[in-house]
């Protein structure tokens, strides 16, 4: 009998020299690749304040405005050569083109068609690396994805720019699930969830440094060249980045993936364990999409998760997008909003084990409704100092705090929602959902040139349904896996019980969990 490739992990180094390597490559693509792109453009996008030009006779206000002012708006009443961008403090896209009164829209969508690529990239990504290998496909696509990035800053037309920037989010749908997934496939069980937290650590990392890099360079092309140029040295990680060997088995080439071991074992130096790679199992009938609508219990969860992730998604961008618009420094509300996701983590798998998926979720988005309430119950004028606006930031800060918290949750609560015929599926199409969330909060918050308090009073209001939805659903922890429909749909799969569970959870739910906990970066 065979050995599989966790078998041959173990003996050859499950996490040692060859997967720190390979980590330190994937996490600087993610890093410079992947969050890094995704959450430029709040600064990239943000728009300066106005000012009446001196010496106009049509424009007399002293002063400048800013999204959520009182005369806000009136510049669209005069001419464009009687007022001017206050571009002290940074200049943007938005007054690169002008994107303000009758086309402010724009600078929104500067942001939303990114989310739109990368939707469309998320749907392509799995099929390209099933088809053609993880390396290829992860290579290509982060190779185009930070040239696109720095053609960008170049950009003179803004259709151009629009255009580029939909490339960076399609490179980023496409690589992003595939970098996770080789990293993963070179690790053993026991060290899957190591891997996640490791993933994750880069993705906050490139928060931090979208953050420190906005604040040291004001000029919004040179921060975007800045930004880019480092991901220019993908273009040599060709000869880095090793092809998955659980790839290569499935796609029926056991002697490379024999190769691919080697390898490992060789970095590792250890020696390769006597033996063949053992073959794959028969495949079981995998479900389709109607099966996610097949009865009414069905339905119910599938509908519920894709609205929860939506929501979720909505909100984590809708915050981090909104740095600095209620006031506070805006380089450093993002820099705290995005290093609160640290201990937002590791309190979701704490509470996770110790009181419920279900309840961890719900938690999160409760407390991150309380938090939007409190932001519009101060929201009163944008030139409120001290006390007002520290408060804004700081609901600001605990939003963030426990959206992501519900955002970590929510990817485990999806997994053991769905049996295992359709797990792939279902929580594919919740995450689809949640770029849909992703793509309208720049419009959430480009409302609020329309009135101050709009912005989160959507967000509030939609917390407080997805937390009452979320309610509808059954508890997952301490139950056995889902494995197919029948499960599902049998009645005391929705009603809770007091009688000890007949069957132990299995311990591939439990490393399931443990790895999907740790996979928690939202991209």
């Amino acid at each position: 009998m065979g050995l599989t490739i966790d078998d041959f992990l173990e003996k050859i180094g499950s996490f040692s020299r060859f997967q720190y390597k390979l980590l330190f490559f994937c996490g600087f693509m993610e890093l410079f690749g992947g969050g890094l792109q995704i959450m430029i453009p709040t600064f990239l996008s943000a728009e300066p304040p106005w000012r009446c030009k001196a010496n106009s006779s049509a424009c007399n206000l002293t002063g400048i405005f800013k999204p959520g002012d009182d005369k806000y708006s009136y510049r669209c009443s005069v001419p464009r050569d009687d007022w001017e961008f206050d571009t002290t403090e940074f200049n943007s896209v938005v007054s690169e083109w002008d994107l303000v009164c009758d086309i402010s829209a724009l600078s929104a969508l500067t942001k939303a068609v990114m989310f739109l690529g990368y939707f469309i990239g998320v749907v392509a990504g799995g099929v390209l690396s099933d088809k053609f290998g993880r390396k290829p496909v992860i290579y290509f696509v982060f190779c185009v994805n930070n040239i696109a990035a720095l053609a960008a800053s170049f950009a003179q037309a803004y259709w151009v720019y629009v255009l580029l920037r939909v490339t960076v989010g399609f490179c980023i749908g496409v690589g992003g699930l595939g970098l996770y997934v080789l990293v993963v496939e070179y690790v053993g069980k026991r060290h899957r969830h190591v891997v996640g937290t490791a993933l994750f650590y880069f993705w906050v990392l490139s928060l931090l440094l979208v953050a420190l890099l906005a604040y040291l360079i004001r000029d919004w092309r040179t921060l975007s060249i800045v930004g880019a140029a480092p991901g220019l040295l993908h273009i040599f990680f060709w000869w880095f980045l090793p092809e998955s060997p659980r790839w290569l088995l499935a796609n029926n080439k056991p002697e490379k993936a024999l190769i691919e071991l080697t390898k490992v074992a060789k970095f590792n130096r250890q020696e390769m364990p006597a033996g063949d790679l053992e073959e794959k199992e028969e495949k079981q009938r995998q479900g389709d999409f109607r099966d996610l609508f097949s009865t009414m219990t069905m339905t119910k969860r599938t509908l519920i998760s894709w609205f929860a992730w939506m929501v979720i998604s909505l909100v984590y961008y809708a915050v981090s997008f909104s740095a600095g618009n209620y006031g506070g420094n805006r380089y450093l509300v993002f820099f705290l909003t995005s290093l609160v996701e640290f201990p937002s983590n590791w309190t979701c798998i704490f509470l996770c084990r110790k009181i419920g998926r279900k309840k961890t979720t719900v938690l999160g988005l409760i407390v991150a409704f309380l938090a939007s309430v409190v932001a519009v119950l101060f929201q009163r004028d944008l030139k409120n100092k001290g006390f007002m606006v520290a408060n804004i930031v700081m609901s600001q800060v605990v939003a963030k705090f426990f959206i992501n918290m519900s955002f970590s949750s929510i990817y485990v609560y999806s997994s053991e929602l769905f049996p295992t015929v359709i797990r792939s599926l279902g929580v594919g199409t919740s995450s689809a959902a949640a770029r849909i969330g992703s793509m309208s909060a720049p419009y959430i918050n480009w409302l609020i040139s329309v009135h101050i308090v709009l912005p989160y009073t959507i967000v509030a209001a939609l917390t407080f349904i997805s937390a009452g939805l979320c309610f509808l659903l059954p508890e997952t922890r301490d139950s056995p896996t889902l494995e197919n429909m029948d499960s599902v749909n049998s009645s005391s799969a929705e009603e809770p019980t007091n009688e000890k569970l007949p069957l132990e959870p299995s311990q591939e739910k439990e490393g399931m969990g443990e790895l999907l906990l740790n996979q928690s970066y939202p991209a």
